[in-house]
């Protein structure tokens, strides 16, 4: 008998096996209850590719500052006249729930880095609730970070002045502590929404 033979089963064994564990290790999708709405799962989860910004204290924020703890996150700019303050008071509110866990981080990405500089941003997100984290930085930075979270935006009107409008994608999305999407719930916000949909990701996830 050829005494290459086992080792040639045993690497073919291997070949077939090794790809379907790495595969069953991503855990079957979460189902959302059809009564909660505009909630969507990502699955598999989205992996963020490296980026680099700057949170409201002027510090580094990148891929690493996801690690090790539950985030939501939320796209938009300081001059939003509705949509995002009342995204952000729905955020305080969830965060204020009991059962919320007490290391989940708020993160409000600014997408109009020109007129939200890190004292503005500070303001802002302090506005709503003081652990919250203000975050923005270069436009090519913002981008490598949305782009593979669907997340779109615009200007409106002459950019070179201060009088302008942002249009962008507002869904509040939930981020893992691998640094990854796993869900993102659309507009319009509510604070039991956005609380039940966060519990059933994290329950599900951790």
């Amino acid at each position: 008998m050829n005494k290459k033979l086992p080792i040639i089963f045993v690497v073919l064994g291997l070949a077939i096996v090794l790809p379907t564990f790495f595969m069953s290790s991503e855990p079957t999708p979460l189902k959302i209850p059809p009564e909660l709405q505009g909630v969507f799962v990502d699955s598999p989860a989205t992996v963020l590719p490296a980026f680099t910004l700057t949170d409201h204290n002027g510090e580094k924020f990148d891929n690493s500052r996801f690690k090790g703890k539950w985030s939501l996150v939320f796209f938009g700019f300081t001059n939003c006249p509705d949509v995002c303050p009342t995204s952000m008071t729905v955020l305080d509110k969830v965060s204020q729930r009991d059962e919320i866990p007490a290391d989940t981080q708020y993160v409000f990405i600014s997408v109009d880095p020109k007129r939200d500089t890190p004292d503005k941003l500070k303001d802002f997100v302090g506005f709503f609730n003081e652990k919250f984290i203000g975050v923005s930085g270069e436009k090519a930075e913002i981008d490598k970070f949305k782009d593979p979270l669907g997340v779109i935006y615009d200007f409106e009107g002459d950019t070179s002045t201060e009088d302008y409008n942002v249009t962008h994608f507002a869904a509040i999305y939930i981020i893992d502590p691998q640094g990854r999407e796993r869900a993102y719930v659309l507009p319009p916000h509510s604070v039991d929404q956005v609380a039940k949909a966060y519990q059933l990701v994290y329950e599900y996830y951790k």
